[in-house]
């Protein structure tokens, strides 16, 4: 019996082949046009953000491992916690990066949160109006819960002059923005907050207050548009 070898090339058609090189050819073109940006630097530092926003008052801050910092590969943050005049509390993040996904990059609370006995209950978006009287915008929110102990989280990206909720949306505008723009700065927001006597929808309430304090303020530190 004799056997026949056949080349694996002739099963490609020529509009494969064509669809093939103009893949290649786009993704070449995507990467050159990405690795031409520039590192944008922050306003101002975020350590000048305000501890007094609105009724809320800063009560301490935490800062962050030299190895941690170096791992995320972030270029400037803040973590504060801030209290209303009701004791009620609010954790708040924001991280700076002059240009994301080339010394560091973004981790999703969907992925960092879950562990210790948390696990996220629900996740949907809300809407917020900042402060400045500018259009509404939408961020993501997570309610967690760890047995009987709920919090509420809210977390959003501010690049380049957008307010961004979903993490797929966050990479394309990074990719056009990277092309077009030659920009690849954008910050990370985040809030956290304890739900009191498990009243969830009280606590979401007031977290959508601060949220649109902070958007507003934020915009002071951040490279807009």
């Amino acid at each position: 019996m004799t056997f026949t070898a056949s080349s694996p090339f002739k099963a490609i058609s020529p509009l494969r082949v064509l669809i093939i090189l103009a893949c290649i050819g786009a993704t070449f073109f995507l990467l050159q046009g990405v690795s031409g940006t520039h590192r944008t630097p922050i306003k101002q530092p975020l350590a000048k953000f305000p501890t007094t926003l609105g009724d809320w008052q800063a009560t301490s801050s935490r800062e962050s491992t030299d190895a941690v910092i170096k791992m995320l590969g972030v270029d400037d943050y803040i973590e504060y916690n801030y209290a209303s005049p009701s004791s009620l509390s609010v954790n708040f993040y924001a991280a700076f990066y002059e240009s994301v996904g080339t010394g560091g990059g973004y981790h999703s609370p969907k992925n960092c949160i879950p562990g210790g006995g948390w696990g996220i209950d629900a996740v949907k978006t809300v809407t917020i109006q900042p402060k400045s009287g500018q259009a509404s915008v939408t961020v993501a929110e997570m309610i967690i819960r760890n047995r009987n102990e709920y919090q509420v989280v809210m977390y959003w990206y501010q690049n380049r002059g957008r307010i961004i909720h979903s993490e797929y949306w966050e990479k394309i505008y990074l990719v056009l923005d990277a092309i077009l723009e030659k920009r690849r700065d954008g910050t990370f927001v985040r809030l956290m907050a304890p739900v009191p006597n498990g009243d969830i929808q009280q606590t979401e309430k007031v977290l959508q207050q601060f949220a649109a304090q902070a958007v507003t303020e934020l915009e002071n530190f951040l490279p807009g548009r």
